[in-house]
């Protein structure tokens, strides 16, 4: 996000861009772990955003600085400053280009899942070359090579989002129209399509807030959850019996291809065809001795 929010501030003349990327830094600071998947209904992030900023001993940010920060959050984009527009779009530009990658590349879905109107609103398309080329083999190096390497993965998923970043950006840099771009991908798109794979399927998004966070925040309280990380989270939780181990936590990278294999982009339909195979090698067979039918047994 600070890399998008830096190239935009840098077309803009009389924008401090070190008070852009200063803003990019703090705007996602105050989280809990987890995030939305732990957040939603429980924690405002805008309310809270002035009495953990205060309590960082090199914050530094002025009123005009906080004022941004909570109209960032807020997405109130008329009340911005210049430099405030710029970060809004560039968190909400950079959102709806990150989802889609990461969905195709780390969490294996085809990119024909994303529909095609969406693809015009972004002005790309991850099922065209040389797109779906270099998503294929990201995922494929990820999905497919039985040992994937995170850091790898990382420096190959930034390479490919800041190319399509840069083609989004051929189009538009005006703050206002990438918010309405981004509002319109996040409604058509990612809250009905993206989060129910990333969320849910992969990281149980209701698990945790239904689950874990009730016995938690019976034992803990919330009074330093925006300072602790996740691995401190995850100690605690199963400490309680909130969860059996922290594998509870981890992502079900290969939910995919294991729940939804024709959804697969790398594996699927491999998948399906050894699964059926299996499946008709176990039956056995036996000769009808009537014409009677069988009946359905559960």
């Amino acid at each position: 996000m600070a890399w998008v929010a830096r190239r935009l501030a840098e077309r803009q003349p009389g924008v401090d861009v070190e008070r852009v990327v200063r803003l990019c830094l703090h705007h996602d600071l105050n989280r809990w772990p987890f995030a939305h998947n732990t957040e939603l209904g429980r924690f405002d992030q805008a309310g809270n955003i002035r009495v953990f900023t205060k309590s960082l001993v090199d914050a530094r940010l002025s009123d005009e600085d906080f004022a941004d920060l909570e109209g960032v959050h807020h997405k109130r984009i008329d009340e911005l400053s210049p430099e405030g527009r710029i970060v809004l779009g560039a968190d909400a530009i950079t959102g709806v280009v990150e989802d889609p990658l990461l969905l195709v590349t780390g969490l294996n879905v085809r990119p024909d899942y994303i529909p095609d109107r969406v693809s015009r609103v972004l002005g790309f398309t991850l099922r065209a070359e040389p797109w779906r080329g270099r998503a294929r083999r990201l995922a494929k190096e990820f999905h497919g090579s039985g040992t994937p390497d995170p850091a790898l993965f990382r420096a190959e998923f930034a390479r490919l989002f800041r190319d399509l970043m840069a083609t989004v950006l051929e189009r538009e840099t005006r703050p206002e129209r990438l918010l309405d771009v981004a509002a319109s991908v996040k409604t058509a798109f990612v809250r009905p399509h993206v989060f129910p794979v990333n969320n849910e399927m992969v990281c149980r998004s209701s698990w945790m807030r239904e689950h874990v966070m009730p016995r938690y925040l019976a034992r803990y309280a919330d009074v330093d959850l925006v300072l602790i990380d996740e691995d401190d989270f995850v100690r605690r939780a199963v400490r309680i019996g909130a969860a059996a181990s922290a594998d509870d936590f981890r992502p079900r990278l290969d939910a995919v291809r294991e729940h939804l294999p024709d959804l697969a982009f790398v594996g699927g339909r491999a998948a399906v065809v050894e699964r059926g195979r299996v499946a008709r090698a176990s039956q056995v067979r036996r000769p009808r001795l009537s014409p009677v039918p069988r009946l359905a047994t559960r």
